[in-house]
């Protein structure tokens, strides 16, 4: 079973740390795909992030 992360008396969900991470592996294959014009092959770019985020998420979660 996974306990909870108290950070500063606050009780945060497993789920908060693997959404902080996430967030940072984001951020550097978010400027990778800007340098390399990503953007030229996909249909709608905001739905192809959100899409790329949520699959890093969800690894990250399994993973933990």
């Amino acid at each position: 079973m996974y306990k909870e992360i108290d950070f500063c008396g606050i009780f945060l969900p497993p789920f908060f740390l693997g959404l902080l991470i996430a967030g940072m592996l984001y951020v550097p294959l978010h400027r990778l795909w800007d340098r390399i014009h990503l953007q030229r092959w996909v249909w709608n770019r905001p739905v192809f992030e959100l899409a790329l985020f949520l699959i890093l998420l969800a690894l990250v979660n399994f993973i933990i």
